[in-house]
């Protein structure tokens, strides 16, 4: 397979039919994002790698029963590329086959995490200086891993926003562990539409659904055009919210009482530029 017919890498053995090729080329080429957001969080490989197993196997599960195909270990394995052990350990901790609820999922702590959970279980100062005590940072790090730096874990603190460094001392800052409701819940409406996006682009391309999904694009513009097309955007989304929240809630009175009234509606909009 030569480069000119893939952006990725396959050995000279290994055939890819043209739906799982460029499938995986568009999975990988939206996934930047959704890694620096990741990174940005203090996430890494190892946590994020874990928390996919549940996914690969539930996704996994839910096409065998829609081909009706029976399920077993060998089958989950090679549709979600696990290997069979980790089926088994699903199947034996959640049930035979049973689909994973991924949030109750006990996933890997980070060698930072470990370190700021073991400053607040040993009950130490909110300030430790960083090296030559016995209650040093230093030593918190050495105690969770011999393979990392001090240093880097409080590099890694720094950027995340966990502690400060003040002098010769670490400063742990408690308002990191306080949760804000409105970033929490910008969040969860974040995902909710993103999800519902790709599931209508998904079920377009697969089951040639025909949901609305549709974008704009325009370049070589410069930054006042660019300010004009987002006003005018965001005029005619007020309008446009407007009416189809009139008419959604004139058809929830419609539909009240009503046993088949059981189904659910999105429309969202979206505006970047750079």
């Amino acid at each position: 397979m030569s480069k000119d017919t893939s952006t990725l890498v396959v050995s000279e053995d290994t055939m890819l039919s043209h739906d799982t090729e460029t499938t995986l080329e568009h999975v990988v080429s939206i996934m930047p994002q959704l890694i620096h957001w990741l990174i940005k969080s203090g996430i890494g490989y190892n946590e994020f790698s874990t928390a996919l197993k549940a996914l690969f196997y539930n996704e996994a599960i839910k096409e065998l029963d829609a081909i009706k195909q029976k399920k077993t270990d060998s089958a989950i394995s090679l549709l979600s590329g696990l290997n069979r052990r980790d089926v088994r350990s699903f199947c034996q901790s959640y049930g035979e086959y049973q689909l994973v609820n991924q949030f109750d999922l006990q996933l890997p702590i980070s060698v930072p995490a470990r370190v700021i959970g073991m400053w607040i279980n040993q009950k130490l100062p909110q300030q430790i200086p960083f090296q030559g005590d016995q209650y040093s940072f230093e030593n918190l790090v050495k105690q969770v891993s011999s393979e990392k730096h001090p240093k880097s874990i409080l590099l890694e603190l720094k950027r995340l926003g966990i502690v400060i460094e003040e002098e010769d001392y670490i400063v742990l800052q408690n308002s990191s562990f306080t949760p804000d409701p409105q970033a929490d819940e910008s969040k969860q409406l974040f995902t909710q539409n993103i999800s519902d996006h790709l599931s209508a682009g998904i079920s377009n391309l697969t089951k040639n659904s025909n949901f609305l999904e549709q974008a704009i694009f325009a370049d070589e513009l410069s930054q006042e055009s660019v300010e004009k097309l987002n006003q005018l955007s965001v005029d005619l989304w007020n309008l446009m919210s407007k009416a189809i929240i009139s008419a959604a809630i004139d058809y929830c009175k419609l539909d009240e009482n009503d046993p088949e009234a059981n189904k659910r509606f999105r429309l969202g909009v979206y505006q970047y530029d750079e």
